[in-house]
This record gives C-alpha cells, sequence and structure tokens, in this order.
C-alpha cells in the first residue's frame, strides 16, 4: 500500500495541484450558491431551477465553443490561466450580489470560464503524453480532481461551522465566496507557472478508453462533466446521425433515448435538494456541505468496485442495477416526504447519500462505456459526443420544470416525477438490444482470464464461460482500425 501511494505521489505532475486548488473552489461553490440564493437573497427553489437550467445551457455553449477556440489558437495553457483568474474575479463579485439578476449573470460567467479549463487538461494531457499512458495519466488527474471536490465540500462544512461562531449566516456564506476567491487565485498562479505549453495536435484518440478512465463524475449536473469531449459533437451533424443511412444503430438511439429520460429524471432530483436539506429539514449549511461530501466519498471510493462488478455483469446489467437503486432511492423519499415533514435521523441521510454515491459511479462508468460499444466504430467519438450533449440537455429540461413542480406540488412530487421518468427509463434499457460484436484479439488479458475462470481439473464452468464471455464482449481491446 505504501509503495503503491508512493508511485502514485511519483506519477503526479506539478500542474496538477492546480486542478486540484480549482476543483476545490468549485466544489465548495456547488453547495454555496444554492445557500446563498436561499439565505442571502432569500429566493426560492423555483429560482434554484432557473438558475440550475440557465447555468447548464451556458456549460453545453461553452462547451462547444472552447474545444474550437482552443484547436485555433493554438495555445491550451492561456485557456486553463483565464478559466482560473475569471473564477477569482467571479466570485469575489459574488461576494457582494444583493439581487437574483446579479447572481445569475456572476454564476453563468463563472461556469462558461470553468468550461475554458475543462475542456482542454484532458487535451494538454494526451498532447503531452505517449498514446500508451493517457488512460492512467487521465484517470491520475481525475483523482486528483475528485480529492480535490471532496475537499472543497469538507471546507464548506469546516468554514462555516467556523465562521458561524462570529458572524451571522449571510455574512458567513459571502465570507466563504470572498476565500474562494483567494482559492482560485492561487490555482492561476500554479497554472501560470506548471502548466506547460503545447501546441494542439490532430490525435486519433481512442475515445472509449480516454472516456472510461474519467468514470466518476462527481456531481448529476452536465456543467461538472466531461466538457472537452462536447467539442467532437458538431450539431449540424445530428439530422444526419439520427436518420442518415450511415448514422447510429436503433439501438444506440433507444440508449440516447433512455440517457436524456435518466439525466432529465437525475436532474429532478438534483437540482432541489440542497433546499430540500436547508429549508424543509432545517439542517444547518454546514451539515448540508457534509452530507453532499458523504456522497462524493461514495462517488470516489465506489469507483473501481464499479469496475471490477462491470467486468462480471457487464454494462447494461450494471447500468440496469444503478438506475433500479436509483429509482427505489427516489421512490422512498418520495413516500417518505408526503408522510412526514421531520427531517430523517442523521444515520439514515449517511446511508442514503452512502447509495446516491455509490451508485453514481456504477451508472456512469457503464454509461460511456456502453455507449461506445453499441454505436459503430465510425460513429464513436460522434457518439459519445451526443451522449455528454444529452446529458446537459436533461439538466437543462429538469432544472426549471423541477423548480415550479416543488413550488406547486411539494418536494415529494419531483422526486416522483424522477422516480417515474428512471421507470420508463428502465423499460427502454430492459428491451434494449446489444449488438453482435465480433469475437476479441488474444491478447494477455483475455489469457489471464480465461486462466482465472478455469478450475483445476481445467474443464470451464457454465458460470465461467458466462463470465469469461462477457468480459470479452465488453471490455475487448479495440481493434486498430475500428479507432475513431
Amino acid at each position: 500500500m505504501r509503495a503503491s501511494l508512493r508511485q502514485w505521489w511519483r506519477d503526479a505532475e506539478p500542474w496538477y495541484a492546480a486542478i486540484g486548488v480549482a476543483n476545490m473552489v468549485m466544489g465548495t461553490s456547488s453547495i454555496l450558491i444554492p445557500l446563498m440564493l436561499a439565505e442571502v437573497l432569500g429566493r426560492s427553489v423555483r429560482d434554484l431551477g432557473i438558475l440550475s437550467s440557465l447555468v447548464s445551457l451556458v456549460g453545453v455553449v461553452g462547451s462547444l465553443v472552447w474545444g474550437r477556440l482552443s484547436d485555433a489558437a493554438h495555445r491550451r495553457k492561456l485557456f486553463v490561466v483565464l478559466s482560473f483568474a475569471a473564477l477569482s474575479i467571479g466570485f469575489a463579485g459574488l461576494a457582494f450580489v444583493h439581487s437574483f439578476g446579479t447572481l445569475l449573470v456572476v454564476n453563468m460567467a463563472l461556469n462558461f470560464f470553468w468550461v475554458a479549463n475543462a475542456a482542454v487538461t484532458v487535451l494538454i494531457v494526451i498532447e503531452n503524453q505517449d498514446h500508451a499512458a493517457w488512460e492512467s495519466k487521465i484517470g491520475h488527474l481525475n483523482q486528483i480532481g475528485a480529492f480535490g471536490w471532496v475537499g472543497g465540500l469538507l471546507l464548506g462544512s469546516a468554514g462555516l461551522a467556523v465562521l458561524n461562531h462570529f458572524v451571522l449566516e449571510t455574512t458567513a456564506l459571502r465570507l466563504l465566496s470572498l476565500i474562494l476567491a483567494v482559492g482560485a487565485s492561487g490555482a492561476t498562479v500554479l497554472a501560470l507557472v506548471f502548466v506547460p505549453r503545447t501546441r494542439p495536435r490532430f490525435t486519433r484518440r481512442r475515445f472509449r478508453g480516454a472516456v472510461v478512465a474519467l468514470g466518476n463524475f462527481l456531481v448529476e449536473q452536465a456543467r461538472f462533466g466531461p466538457f472537452h469531449l462536447y467539442h467532437r459533437f458538431a450539431p449540424r451533424n445530428l439530422p444526419t446521425m439520427l436518420w442518415g443511412p450511415e448514422g447510429l444503430r436503433h439501438e444506440t438511439k433507444l440508449f440516447l433515448l433512455a440517457t436524456l429520460l435518466v439525466f432529465t429524471g437525475l436532474g429532478f432530483f438534483a437540482v432541489p435538494l440542497p433546499l430540500l436539506l436547508y429549508e424543509h429539514f432545517n439542517l444547518p449549511s454546514s451539515m448540508v456541505f457534509l452530507y453532499f461530501m458523504v456522497q462524493h466519498v461514495a462517488v470516489v471510493g465506489a469507483y473501481p468496485l464499479a469496475s471490477r462488478r462491470i467486468m462480471r455483469w457487464g454494462n447494461k446489467n450494471v447500468q440496469i442495477a444503478a438506475l433500479l437503486v436509483r429509482m427505489v432511492l427516489f421512490t422512498a423519499t418520495s413516500v417518505f416526504l408526503s408522510a412526514s415533514s421531520t427531517a430523517p435521523s442523521a444515520p439514515m441521510l449517511v446511508v442514503f447519500f452512502l447509495l446516491i454515491g455509490g451508485s453514481w459511479s456504477y451508472f456512469q462508468l457503464s454509461g460511456v462505456a456502453l455507449v461506445s460499444r453499441l454505436a459503430k466504430p465510425e460513429n464513436r467519438g460522434k457518439a459519445l459526443g451526443l451522449y455528454n450533449a444529452i446529458a446537459g440537455v436533461g439538466a437543462i429540461l429538469a432544472g426549471v420544470a423541477a423548480g415550479f413542480i416543488v413550488e406547486g406540488m411539494g418536494y415529494q412530487a419531483t422526486f416522483a416525477v424522477a422516480a417515474v421518468l428512471l421507470v420508463i427509463a428502465l423499460g427502454i434499457l430492459y428491451r434494449m438490444p446489444l449488438p453482435r460484436l465480433r469475437r476479441a484479439p488474444t491478447t494477455a488479458f483475455n489469457r489471464s482470464e480465461q486462466a482465472n475462470s478455469t478450475p483445476r481439473n481445467g474443464t470451464p464452468t457454465d458460470a465461467s464461460r458466462n463470465r469469461a464471455g462477457a468480459q470479452k464482449e465488453w471490455f475487448a481491446p479495440m481493434p486498430r482500425q475500428e479507432r475513431p
């Protein structure tokens, strides 16, 4: 264990520190902004829904803009430094907002410039590393971001717990925003000093491997997803992809339809959740941060377990199982809110957020791998870009609708809508056919798996044959000619 940690530390590059600090800042802001909306400005969950939808829209548009701009400018580092500097200015301004309109504009600007960083950091890895190191380096960078995000939630919880002893809640939230501005300034300096200069070059990216390495999305709103893949999807190609003779397979379209329903359902759950805890359950703001930290710790912790489970069950089965867990949680929450107005016990909330976080890793990792397998080899990159774009559209659709439903019918109604959308998506996924794939070439990985699945008498059991077949089908390396 100690040797592994030392090796992990040696493999890190100095500029990863800038990414970690920036993610810490954004992790704190993901809960700080809903709390400021409610406590400082006195606005409702409907306004939070509007804010969430518009910010997600800016994220989708920005992701299409920044990737092309970074290619056209022949620079990557500039965009990372610009992104972090804009965050510093934005959080400094956020500390002094006094109206919903100002908060909306500042938050949209924050997300627009945050996307600039997300659009190019993975490309910096790709353009500075040999092809063989892409997955490990991208995974390492993603781990740094995950630790930073969890650290940001811990900072928010501890910071507010301390500040609330000395100042009012509204002042504490404003001071925390100023602390984030200082943190973003630190990330800017680190990026300016350590981010390597690269010249963009065309790379035949192995999309499936690179995306699977990004498996642990930290939150369920697409504005914090892997935006660097959006610019591979051109909206003008959408009609050809959906209806052209060389477009997406029927089963790929079914999966993307299910994905739209899922991300919309997840948005109905995620958007009002911070205010459910803070306003409906009357939990202290520091505890709201703490419960979300539990969720994201579960995301990070479940990621390696999800990888192993997919190898045993296959992506489709894991996807369905993860969504079943979510559907049960949403339904149970809706029933609880209908029957009681009091907050559940702390152990119940901890278990709830652990299950929410853990199921996210299983869902997301199986989803990106599944869409890459369902698409034709020549359409794989476009399908992955469309998958991420659909995630953004789901967040946009859910934001406004969730806010109005909560105001009109209560929190239990929006959780019920989320559960119904997941039920429909599960029906589509269950009936969705899987394409027949060519037998994978024999590799050292496959030989070792075959050896591990063969009993000592040399005769494979039915279970071991099925397991080995699932591994070959869903985790076989892509032949060279299939790489987009």
